[in-house]
Parts: structure tokens; sequence; C-alpha cells
């Protein structure tokens, strides 16, 4: 029986055991998330004191972060320009009053209605094979009724 009871107290001590470690695993876990949730608060403000600092400061930077705020304005123009790239291949110009975003060619802003400049009416050097528009020279598609760039009714 000694053998038993000995078994009994070696199979209850070692459930209590692994109940102990069970709970340490758990909470362990949960205070990992706690520290992670805590580093992620801590990048999150350091992003923004940066983000503060420079609006406030990068025109005239402390000289141990100059390099820092030259970088950032460097890729801020990098960014400038590649977003008028990205507007060039999509076709889409920005109206010089409000800046709204507007097809490429057209002759009002559709957000203010701001008159832009008109195209540039295209010079007729030789006789283009087909119809030419007799207003602004544009070579015209056969069977058209209207120029599609000025709207003029063709003969």
């Amino acid at each position: 029986m000694a053998f038993f009871e000995d078994l009994g107290k070696k199979v209850s001590q070692t459930s209590q055991d692994a109940i102990k470690k069970t709970k340490i695993m758990a909470e362990t876990t949960k205070l990992n998330s706690q520290i992670s949730g805590e580093k992620k608060d801590i990048s999150e403000n350091f992003s923004k004191l940066g983000e503060k600092y420079f609006e406030l400061f990068s025109e005239l930077p402390d000289s141990n972060l100059a390099e820092f705020v030259t970088a950032i304005k460097a890729s801020k123009q990098k960014i400038e320009e590649y977003e008028e790239q990205i507007d060039k291949l999509k076709g889409i110009e920005s109206c010089p009053n409000c800046g709204a975003e507007m097809k490429d060619g057209a002759l009002f802003c559709v957000s203010c209605g701001t008159k832009l400049a008109e195209p540039p009416i295209a010079e007729v050097t030789a006789p283009a094979a087909g119809k030419v528009c007799a207003n602004c020279g544009t070579q015209l598609a056969s069977g058209v009724l209207f120029c599609s760039s000025c709207g003029t009714k063709t003969e």
C-alpha cells in the first residue's frame, strides 16, 4: 500500500507542478504582451516627438540633429517628385489656384472654376493624311462630325 500512496503523492505533486508551470507561462505571456504594447507606445511617441521637432525646428535644427532634418527634407522632396511623375503617367494635373486634381488638358478647374491655360494649338506644317480641323489643326479621324480638341464642326 505504501507504494500506491507514494505513487499518489508523486502524481499529485507532478500535477500541481504542471498547474503551477501553466500559470507561470500564462502570466509570462500576459506580461510579455503588455511589454510589447508599451514598446509600441514608446515607438509611436518617439515618432510623434520627431515629427513635432521637425515641424517646430526644421528651419534651424540643433547641430546634433541637422543630418536627420536634411535627410527628411530630401526624402520629402523625392516623394513630391515621384507623385508628380505618377500624376503625369495617369494624365492628371493640379489646379494652379486650389491644387485640385484634374484630367490633363482640362480648360477649367472642376473644384474652383479657375480658367486654365488653353492647350497650345497644334501647328500644321505639312498636309496630314486625312481631314484636319480648320480651327485648331488637329488631325481628325474619318467620319467624325466634330473636332475632339476644340469642338468645331467639321466640313
